[in-house]
């Protein structure tokens, strides 16, 4: 089982305890040991402490340094203030010997002495790199299928690169991995990279913080379901500014999850266990939502192959070889199959599109998967026909197979050509098997 130190940081435990309730109960249920850190202090944090100078911003950073390897495990900072002001030191007191014996100096007087034998890791990096995206799907138990999620790196999680470089500054993949681990979606948006604006407020600006924090909040309130972050001070920015704004007027309603927070609730904890009744914007009508889009993900599983749906609505590739695509602009598969991944079955098998498929296996033979999208319109047709909505074509011959056991009678064009007089047909022997199957006696295909 892995250990690791926790460093929460001053924010975390005094106005956001419900941070660490998730942190502790996901990396519990991860199979993690967690051990608290005794005498810990401040990171400090840059944007205040470094002001008083360099070398009580590196002494204090080097004594929380030196007492986790006193306590002989890596340090995991759920925090990114935290992160970046530790990571930041350990990589300069490691690069840069004349500065650590300096600093070994000042902390030799409490005892104290750091040589950089354990690692600063963020929460994100331990997650995506130490236990792994397959052990986290492991532990899914409702996912977010259909949900759209927006991941805030926020800057201190990757920055600087100098000493941070576990993901790309500019363009980092591992949180979105982690958020699509849960099986959302974690879209790509134009603020994606911005800072949240909270310094702003130490310097006595109000207003510019709110007007940093609106930028993304505008954005995604028309984008996606919730931000996700792993930051504090960006979770006072979006939550708490936020609310001051709804006050102001501005129904933006953007809930804001801390990730450990998401992944709980797809481990199955319950928003009470997480303490998401302490966020300022509420996250009902989010988790309203997502239990609705679970509950059809789950009725339409039990119906498709989610999976591959999913990649014939992405793939997409033989939509332009279809052959009724080409006379008639207004037949759209793809984007039928997009309809049924968003919730809209009922008026997808009550459309007249449904019936254009011909199955004449274009997109079979042109499909990677060798699925086709012909058999998703076989089922389609056959949920449609089950509530009695078909063409009168279609039902009419439907009819004259049920009743003769073929879609057509010999007439007597056939002795004009001389022809033998048919075999009797076996429709009263298909009946009975018909009947046997309708009853539920025999169904398993």
């Amino acid at each position: 089982m892995p250990e690791y130190t926790l460093f929460l940081g001053c924010i975390i435990p005094a106005r956001f305890p419900f941070m660490e309730k998730s942190t502790r109960l996901v990396l519990s249920k991860l199979g993690c040991v967690l051990h608290d850190l005794g005498g810990a202090t401040c990171c400090p944090t840059k944007s205040i402490i470094k002001s008083l100078g360099e070398l009580q911003w590196y002494v204090t950073a080097a004594r929380n340094l030196a007492l986790a390897e006193k306590a002989g495990n890596d340090l995991l900072i759920p925090c990114n203030g935290c992160y970046s002001t530790l990571k930041s030191v350990e990589v300069e007191l490691r690069i840069n010997p004349h500065l650590r014996e300096q600093i070994n100096r000042t902390l030799s007087s409490t005892g104290l002495e750091y040589n950089g034998a354990i690692e600063v890791k963020h929460i994100v990096e331990v997650l995506h790199d130490e236990i792994g995206i397959s052990k986290i799907k492991q532990h899914i138990v409702k996912p977010f299928d259909g949900m759209k999620i927006a991941a805030h790196y926020g800057c201190h999680m990757l920055r600087p690169s100098s000493s941070i470089f576990f993901d790309d500054p500019n363009k980092p993949k591992k949180f979105d991995a982690l958020i699509e681990a849960l099986g959302a979606k974690s879209i790509e948006y134009e603020t994606k990279m911005l800072c949240c604006g909270g310094n702003l407020n130490t310097a006595d600006e109000p207003d510019e913080a709110t007007a940093l924090a609106r930028m993304k909040l505008f954005e995604v309130t028309k984008k996606a379901d919730a931000i996700s972050l792993t930051c504090p001070s960006c979770f006072m920015q979006y939550d708490s500014r936020q609310y001051l704004m709804q006050k102001s007027g501005e129904k933006l309603n953007v809930p804001i999850l801390y990730y450990p927070e998401l992944l709980g609730l797809a481990m199955g904890f319950m928003p009470e266990e997480l303490g998401m009744d302490m966020h300022r914007i509420d996250a009902a009508e989010f988790l309203s939502t997502w239990d609705s889009k679970y509950n059809y993900l789950k009725m339409l599983g039990e119906i498709f192959d989610l999976n591959s749906l999913r990649r014939c609505y992405e793939c997409g590739a033989c939509v332009n070889d279809c052959p009724v695509v080409k006379i008639n602009p207004e037949f759209a598969p793809n984007e039928i199959i997009r309809r049924l991944l968003s919730g809209e079955l009922e008026a997808v098998i009550a459309s007249h599109s449904i019936w254009r498929c011909v199955d004449c296996y274009t997109c079979y033979e042109l499909c990677p998967q060798k699925m086709g999208m012909n058999k998703i319109f076989d089922k389609l047709k056959h949920l449609a026909l089950e509530k009695g909505n078909a063409p009168k074509g279609f039902s009419a011959s439907i009819e004259m197979f049920r009743r003769e056991g073929r879609l057509g009678e010999p007439t007597s064009v056939r002795k004009k050509l001389k022809l033998p007089e048919p075999p009797k047909s076996g429709a009263e022997e298909l009946k009975k098997l018909l009947t046997l199957i309708e009853k539920g006696e025999d169904n398993e295909v």
